[in-house]
């Protein structure tokens, strides 16, 4: 979350290493690879971390970052899938929430973005482009495409 993403990527695979079958390690990897534009790889860690524990809560989380690794290759209905699967688990998800607008926007549903956009300004008062540039972990590029479907749902 710090943008430190080398350090993460080392800190989590040395928690594979140490526990083989620490399936949140896996999850968290493939979080990491994912906001750093790592997609293919991300999503082999994200998809080992559900099947070795397929009833974890954190898989809200690891759904999130699914979405965000096909969004990044431009698989939007793949990305708006893994989105909803996110927030129809946990509504609180922010993350989810923002990923799903984003993927809306640029799979051309931009009348469900606005309205997903809508839901996420109830639990986000304070969302903006400048609170996602200063909050959300993206590397730059993954976050110029990010932001650019933020802004084809109306934020500003």
């Amino acid at each position: 979350m710090e943008r430190r993403t080398e350090d993460a990527k080392l800190e989590y695979r040395r928690a594979i290493d140490l526990n083989p079958n620490f399936a949140a390690a896996y999850g968290y990897l493939g979080f990491t690879l994912a906001m750093a534009g790592q997609s293919d790889e991300a999503i082999t860690q994200l998809e080992r971390a559900i099947h070795m524990s397929p009833h974890d809560p954190q898989n809200a989380i690891f759904n999130v970052a699914l979405a965000v690794a096909h969004f990044l290759e431009s698989r939007y209905p793949e990305a708006v899938s893994f989105a909803r699967k996110a927030v129809q688990e946990r509504d609180g998800i922010t993350s989810g929430h923002r990923i799903y607008i984003a993927s809306l926007s640029q799979a051309g549903q931009i009348e469900e973005a606005r309205l997903a956009l809508q839901h996420l300004r109830e639990l986000m008062p304070n969302i903006s482009i400048a609170w996602c540039e200063q909050h959300v972990p993206y590397a730059p590029g993954p976050m110029a495409k990010f932001l650019d479907g933020m802004r084809k749902a109306g934020l500003e």
